[in-house]
């Protein structure tokens, strides 16, 4: 079952369905994708290369694998997200990390 929310863009006025919650697959992906930007030399231990790149990755992936569809069309989201307005894409990156933090304090010790 998947946990999604329906959000409204503030500017343009889109429909966008977004996941509150992620697989532990899906996590998973998002926490590697940090790995194309680092090097070693010797197998193990590893250096970030491009800290922004990193930041880019990992923020693509997620929003990639959160936003399910804009206006009931699930194709290329994470392309026609970057053409909204800035203050439309911001909004649904925001939206994203609040449920995700939602999800986190959920599952936290301190909640239990």
């Amino acid at each position: 079952m998947q946990h999604t929310k329906v959000i409204e863009t503030p500017v343009e006025k889109r429909k966008v369905v977004i996941k509150t919650m992620l697989t532990g697959a899906e996590r998973e992906t998002v926490d590697n994708a940090q790995m194309q930007y680092m090097k070693t030399d010797n197998g193990t231990d590893f250096v970030i290369t491009d800290m922004k790149k990193v930041t880019l990755a990992q923020k693509h992936e997620l929003i990639n694998l959160s936003v399910l569809s804009i206006d009931e069309d699930g194709t290329d989201c994470l392309s026609r997200l970057q053409r909204m307005p800035e203050p439309d894409y911001q909004f649904v990156y925001s939206s994203i990390l609040e449920e995700q933090k939602k999800m986190m304090e959920l599952i936290s010790p301190a909640s239990s």
